[in-house]
Parts: C-alpha cells; structure tokens; sequence
C-alpha cells in the first residue's frame, strides 16, 4: 500500500469519472493534451490547474462502457483502456483495435452488451438511483452530498 504523512498507511481511494464523450456543442470530453497546460503558460503557473490527475482515476465510465483502469498491467494498456471507451472523438479513433479487443476480452474494458444490457432499451428505469437523493439514500447516511448538489 501507500503511505502517508509520517508513514501512516493509506488506502486507495475508487475515483470513477463518468463522462458522456461530447460535451455541450459537440466539444470532445476526452484530448490528448488538457487545456490546463495553455493556461498554466498563459498565466504563468508553476503548475497547471489539474483537479485530478489522470494517474488517480481507477475507472471510466462512457456511453461506450466502462474501463476498469485498476486492471491494466502497463501504461499502455491504460491509454489503450481510455481510448476504448472514448467514442468517436478524436482520442477513440485513435484506439489499436486490436488492443482494445484484448482489453475487453480480459475484462479491462466492458461494453453494456457484455454487461447483458442492450444499448436501445437503456432508459433511466435501469438505474438503481435517479437522483443525488437517491444515492443519498441507498447509501444508509454513508453518502452525503454537499448542499449545492441537494434539492431535497
């Protein structure tokens, strides 16, 4: 495991990003270079303005499936993970087929089919929870949303 201040043991924590792979007027979610790194030379940052590192996410989440990064065995199956479930942007269409079949085939990447769900009767019926509230509340007190995100 890994440690914190004063060698104190820590665990890991489950960062899943869920992301639909275009955004508002067609802009692609997933780029090949962040732009935190104009900014940060823009304004003359000793750092870019990165909430999460890339390196911390352990699973994402598309339209397209999921890619459980915490099973990739090298830092190019983890790019190869992220670009299978990246869509038709830019980043997906640059995937090594190939690759990306053997990452499904082991389980890394999972399609809704692989997950027995069929993409043309998905409809918010299937989810377990709706709303933040109902995360809240299948959580048993565990989950507890910040005010600007409750509208209960």
């Amino acid at each position: 495991g890994r440690s914190g201040a004063a060698g104190t043991p820590r665990g890991q924590k489950l960062v899943v990003q869920m992301v639909e792979t275009f955004r508002e007027h067609m802009q692609p979610a997933f780029v090949e270079r962040l732009d935190a790194w104009t900014l940060q030379e823009q304004a003359g940052m000793d750092l870019p303005p990165i909430m999460i590192y890339g390196e911390d996410v352990t699973h994402i989440l598309t339209e397209e499936g999921i890619a459980n990064l915490l099973l990739c065995r090298s830092d190019e199956e983890r790019e190869q993970a992220i670009r299978g479930v990246a869509g038709y942007t830019a980043v997906g269409l640059a995937r090594d087929r190939r690759m990306v079949e053997n990452l499904r085939d082991r389980g890394v990447i999972r399609r809704p089919q692989d997950l027995g769900i069929d993409p043309r009767q998905a409809t918010r019926n299937l989810l377990a929870a709706r709303s933040m509230r109902d995360l809240a509340q299948a959580s048993g007190g565990l989950y507890q949303p910040p005010r600007r995100f409750r509208n209960w």
